[in-house]
């Protein structure tokens, strides 16, 4: 079984004048950490974020062979 590699991570919690009420250090994988960030945003009433990236996609050349999609019953009028 491939053992997973965690990590450092510090957590400090600050009131709104910046004194810090809570410290801590902790040691996570990737799983761990996406579990307590989500759980962290869900205590806070932060919005839900996407903490998975995905490849970003190549925007289409001028140049592409590829022809747009007409939709069906739709006609092209010579110009």
């Amino acid at each position: 079984m491939p053992q997973t590699r965690a990590r450092r991570y510090s957590i400090e919690i600050k009131d709104a004048e910046g004194s810090v009420v809570f410290s801590t250090v902790t040691y996570w994988d990737d799983k761990d950490k996406r579990i307590a960030i989500g759980r962290i945003t869900r205590l806070a009433q932060l919005p839900e974020v996407n903490f998975y990236t995905e490849p970003a996609l190549e925007p289409q050349s001028d140049k592409s062979e590829r022809r747009p999609r007409r939709l069906r019953g739709s006609r092209v009028e010579p110009s």
